[in-house]
C-alpha cells in the first residue's frame, strides 16, 4: 500500500497526527531515523533560509543615504517591512488546513513542495531584476515553504521516532528557524559583497535544489501496515476544538513574542545598527549581521532549554515562562534600540538571544498541555501557535512606517512592543489548565 492509501485508511475515532509501527511497538529507534531527520531538516530549512535572506543585507533594499550600495531598490522601512509580511501571508492561510493537505497529498509531496515553493519564489525574484512586484511574488511563492514545512516536517519525523528519542528529534529540528537565521546572518554579507543581492537569493535556491534531491533520493516511510499522520474529523469538526479561551490567550502570547522577535528585532535589528549616528550606530554590514547571528545564535542554545523548563514545571507554575518573556522585552527591547551607550547593545542582544529561545522553546510545548483532550486537539492548538505566529510576523511593516514616520527606532518600540508586552504580560497570568484537564491536578 502506498503511502496516501496508509495515511487515509481506517479513519475512525480519534488518532494521533503521526503513527507508525515504531511508535505504537516502542521500538528502538531505528538507524535510518537519522538519515530521514538530516534530509528533511535540511529541506525545511531552505524555507527560513529563504525568509530571513533580506534582513541580513538590508541595504540592498532599504534606502540609506550615502550608505546603501548602487542597484538598491529604495525602499523605505514599511516597504522592506512588506517584502517581510508577503512570505507570512501564505503561512497565516495555510495554518489551519495544512495537516489536512498533508492528508489529501501525502507527506513527501506535501515536503517537496514546501522546498519547490521556495525554488520557484527565488527564481522570479532574480528574473525580475529589481522590479517591486515580481520580488513580492517571489516572497509570496516562498512562504507556502514556511507555511508547508512546519507541519509536514515535524510529522514524518515523528512518524521514525519512538517516545524516547522523539522528543530530542523535534528539539533538534526546532532550531530550523534560529539557525537559518545566524547562518544567513553570517554569510550573506559576505555573498553580497561579491555578488550582490542575486547571488545570496542564488545560493539559496541552490540550497533548496540539492535539499530536495537528497529528500527524493533517501525518503521513505516505516514499514508495516500502518503509516497514519492524518488527523481525524471533518475541518468544520476539528475547528470546533478551538472553542477554548485558554488557548487563545496563549496565541495572544505568541503572537507578541513574534512581534517582538521576528516583526521587529529579526527585521529592523541590523538596519538600526548600521544607521548613521545619531539614528544609529553606524556598524558595518558584516559587524551589524553578527551582531543579530550572535542574537539567534543564543536562541539556539536557550530554545531546547526552554522546552525542558517548560517540561519540568509543575502545571501551576509554567506560565512562569511567558512571565518572565514579557518582563524581559520590557527590559531589552530599551536596551537593544537605545541610541545612548553602546555597550548596552550587547547586553541587550545578549538578553534578547535568551528571551527569543525561551520564548520559542517553552511555548509551543504549551499548547498541547492545554489542549489536551485529544491528539486532534493539541494538532489544533498548534495550528493556533503557527496562525500566531505568522500573524506576528506581519506587524514588520507597521513598525516600519512609524520609523518612516520621522520617530526614532526606541520611540517606535515605546508605542508598539513595550504596551503589547504589558497585554502579553497580563494574558501570561490567566494561562491555566481547563477544569478538566489531568494535567491540572498535578
Amino acid at each position: 500500500m502506498n503511502e496516501k492509501d496508509r495515511s487515509v485508511e481506517s479513519n475512525r475515532g480519534p488518532r494521533p497526527l503521526a503513527e507508525s509501527e515504531i511508535t505504537i511497538k516502542e521500538e528502538k529507534t531505528p538507524r535510518y531515523a537519522w538519515v530521514i531527520w538530516i534530509i528533511t531538516f535540511l529541506i525545511s530549512f531552505a524555507a527560513p533560509m529563504a525568509q530571513f535572506k533580506i534582513v541580513s543585507i538590508p541595504l540592498y533594499f532599504i534606502y540609506v543615504p550615502g550608505v546603501s550600495p548602487d542597484g538598491c531598490f529604495g525602499l523605505d522601512a514599511s516597504g522592506f517591512g512588506m517584502l517581510m509580511t508577503m512570505v507570512s501571508l501564505i503561512g497565516i492561510v495555510l495554518a489551519f488546513p495544512a495537516a489536512f493537505i498533508c492528508r489529501k497529498l501525502g507527506l513527501k509531496q506535501t515536503i517537496a513542495l514546501s522546498a519547490i515553493g521556495v525554488i520557484v519564489g527565488g527564481l522570479v525574484e532574480i528574473l525580475g531584476g529589481d522590479n517591486i512586484a515580481t520580488m513580492m511574488v517571489g516572497r509570496f511563492l516562498e512562504g507556502t515553504g514556511i507555511g508547508l514545512a512546519g507541519v509536514s516536517a515535524p510529522t514524518l519525523i515523528t512518524l521514525w521516532f519512538p517516545d524516547k528519542t522523539r522528543g530530542l528529534a523535534l528539539g533538534l529540528w526546532c532550531c530550523w528557524v534560529p539557525l537559518s537565521i545566524t547562518l544567513d546572518s553570517i554569510i550573506c554579507p559576505m555573498i553580497a559583497s561579491s555578488m550582490g543581492w542575486q547571488g545570496v537569493f542564488g545560493v539559496v535556491v541552490a540550497f533548496a535544489v540539492v535539499a530536495l534531491v537528497l529528500f527524493l533520493v533517501f525518503y521513505r516511510v516505516p514499514e508495516g501496515n500502518v503509516a497514519g499522520y492524518s488527523a481525524e474529523g471533518s475541518f468544520i469538526e476539528c475547528v470546533k476544538l478551538l472553542n477554548n479561551p485558554q488557548i487563545w490567550l496563549l496565541g495572544l502570547v505568541f503572537f507578541i513574542f513574534i512581534i517582538g522577535q521576528t516583526g521587529i528585532v529579526n527585521t529592523y535589528l541590523s538596519t538600526f545598527l548600521q544607521s548613521a549616528p545619531p539614528v544609529g550606530w553606524g556598524w558595518s554590514e558584516a559587524a551589524a549581521g553578527m551582531g543579530l547571528a550572535v542574537v539567534t545564535g543564543i536562541s539556539i542554545i536557550a530554545n531546547p532549554l526552554g522546552g525542558s523548563v517548560t517540561a519540568k514545571l509543575p502545571h501551576r507554575l509554567k506560565r512562569i515562562v511567558p512571565v518572565g518573556v514579557a518582563v524581559s522585552y520590557l527590559i531589552c527591547f530599551y536596551l537593544l534600540f537605545q541610541n545612548s551607550n553602546e555597550s548596552l547593545i550587547w547586553i541587550g542582544i545578549v538578553l534578547m538571544g535568551i528571551c527569543g529561545g525561551f520564548g520559542g522553546g517553552g511555548l509551543r510545548p504549551f499548547a498541547p498541555t492545554i489542549m489536551n483532550q485529544s491528539a486532534m486537539a493539541a494538532t489544533m492548538g498548534m495550528a493556533v501557535m503557527q496562525f500566531a505566529q505568522c500573524l506576528g510576523n506581519c506587524f514588520s511593516p507597521v513598525y516600519g512606517a512609524i520609523i518612516d514616520g520621522g520617530a526614532t527606532y526606541w520611540e517606535a518600540c515605546m508605542t508598539t512592543i513595550i504596551p503589547l508586552s504589558v497585554v502579553m504580560l497580563i494574558a501570561a497570568f490567566f494561562i491555566r489548565p481547563g477544569k478538566n484537564s489531568p494535567v491540572r491536578r498535578k
